[in-house]
């Protein structure tokens, strides 16, 4: 008790650790506030009014936006909406204190930081409110720069998770982002790794079926990035063969090949100070991934029929309607070309499994089709949207536009009342065989492989390695295919049985022979 008594009111046990860097006065090095943009949401609970209205006009002069509350009952209420961004709590508090605010606030909230303070100078309760994951404790009476630097300090830590919370309540009200619009909890946590990783130069791979929006997405990460003014430049590799390719992508001096009239620069050179979108990657032959790796390695560009090397400034986003890691093991794909492009993987799950977007995707469409506004289409029936909502959608987002597109062009209404749609293609369930023979054979064998692996996964609780154990391949490959089918392993997990009862996977070399097998 004897060091408490040693603590003077208004310091902080972290005193001696370094300010944010770049944090002066809740002003950053260039005078400008750092949460202007966030408008972070503090809590102040404490018993004294006096106390949460002084805390209550120094934040708001700070630009923050604060709630009060006078008891942690009441604190938990606010911490239920999910708008907190920081909490400053008094110990002592009638019913249920501090301490156990605390200790509540781990569990429900880990990603919210607390700051507590009191009036009394225990060190036992100082430690104690650190051990449950309090950020600082400072004693009352605090001064304004005190109070100050440990929020700063505090938010500074936990900005990302701040980011985030806040990033869900703009998708929660309009369920847009980037342009790309959804409500299910797997887009957002697309959208999600969108907004992190967007500020960043990293290499991003956009995984999904034909159809799902990958190319949206590379938008929605180069026009949230520091590149924003600069060149979106898109190929897609499919397109060329490979000699022509190579002249797209590098660009040619004149005199290069037959044909070749004068010099051009290639799509690389374009995306200088910009980004580079390579669509259907998996398409290039190997040869191509070694020219591509050694551009994307050493940021240099030589144009075919040249010795001049030029420098470029670029990100690099491609994407893959196939697992690449299948690829790599067929040996039609490098493996340091795969590894180089896969830095960070987003995969775009397929509009069948996101169904209830489809609504909120046909009134957007319908919103802003110059011909569906020049006709008054306000909607479309019950009957309509019901078929839209079993069909399978092999082509996802584009074959929605397109029947849209058809409907809107073939109604005379102000509602849509008919809708074309192939019948020989019905909703695919998980739990299903396919047998409809108008699937093509790589549809058919996807299907397939999704529906194997889930009752594996369901089988084995959700655990990947004994699924790969027993699928016979390797963890990895297995991780991947989860992504790209957008198995969800939570699910499977709470419908797994006890672990008790989780079948066991033998080896085939391990397994007892049959003495019957052997007589003969």
């Amino acid at each position: 008790m004897g060091v408490a008594s040693k603590k003077e009111p208004g310091k902080r046990l972290d005193e001696s650790r370094p300010a944010v860097s770049g944090v002066v006065g809740g002003k950053n090095e260039q005078g400008d506030p750092c949460w202007s943009e966030l408008k972070p949401c503090i809590l102040v609970v404490d018993d004294e009014v006096m106390v949460r209205k002084q805390l209550e006009r120094l934040y708001m002069q700070d630009g923050f936006r604060v709630s009060t509350a006078p008891s942690a009952e009441e604190a938990l209420e606010y911490l239920s909406g999910g708008e907190i961004d920081l909490v400053v709590t008094d110990i002592r508090l009638p019913g249920m204190d501090g301490v156990q605010l605390i200790a509540r606030m781990k569990e429900i909230c880990p990603d919210v930081p607390v700051i507590a303070i009191t009036g009394y100078r225990d060190i036992e309760t100082a430690v104690e409110v650190l051990k449950q994951g309090a950020r600082d404790f400072i004693v009352k009476p605090f001064s304004a720069p005190a109070i100050q630097q440990s929020t700063w300090a505090a938010l500074e830590k936990m900005r990302v998770f701040m980011e985030i919370r806040h990033l869900r309540r703009s998708l929660n009200d309009s369920g847009e982002f980037g342009g790309i619009l959804s409500k299910t909890a797997e887009m957002h946590r697309v959208f999600e790794i969108i907004r992190l990783v967007a500020p960043t130069d990293m290499t991003v791979l956009v995984e999904g079926e034909t159809g799902t929006g990958k190319e949206l997405v590379a938008n929605a990460i180069h026009y949230h990035s520091p590149r924003r003014d600069g060149p979106f430049i898109t190929i897609n590799c499919a397109g060329f063969p490979e000699s022509l390719l190579e002249s797209e992508l590098f660009g040619h001096e004149r005199g290069a090949f037959t044909g070749a009239e004068q010099s051009r620069a290639g799509k690389v050179e374009l995306a200088h100070g910009g980004t580079l979108f390579l669509d259907e990657i998996e398409s290039i032959s190997t040869v191509m991934q070694g020219k591509l790796l050694r551009v994307l390695e050493d940021q240099k560009v030589q144009r075919l029929g040249s010795s001049r090397s030029i420098q470029i400034d670029m990100r690099v986003i491609t994407a893959t309607n196939v697992p690449l890691d299948d690829l790599v093991a067929q040996g039609r794909m490098r493996s340091d070309f795969y590894y180089r492009i896969n830095v960070v993987p987003i995969y775009l799950i397929p509009l069948r499994e996101r169904r209830e977007d489809i609504s909120l995707l046909v009134q957007d469409f319908l919103h802003h089709h110059p011909v569906a506004v020049q006709k008054g289409i306000t909607g479309m029936s019950q009957k309509v949207m019901n078929q839209l909502m079993q069909y399978s959608w092999p082509g996802n987002i584009r074959e929605l536009q397109n029947a849209l597109e058809r409907a809107i062009a073939l109604t005379t209404d102000r509602v849509i009342e008919k809708v074309n749609l192939p019948k020989s293609v019905s909703r695919v369930h998980e739990d299903q065989n396919i047998a409809t023979p108008d699937f093509s054979l790589s549809q058919w064998l996807q299907a397939q492989e999704k529906q194997y692996l889930t009752q594996r996964l369901k089988a084995f609780g959700g655990r990947v390695d004994l699924t790969a154990n027993a699928c016979q391949i390797g963890e990895r490959t297995l991780s991947r295919k989860i992504r790209f089918y957008g198995l969800d392993r939570k699910t499977l997990r709470q419908k797994a049985p006890e672990r008790g009862d989780l079948p066991v996977w033998v080896p085939p070399s391990k397994r007892p022979v049959n003495p019957e097998q052997t007589s003969h």
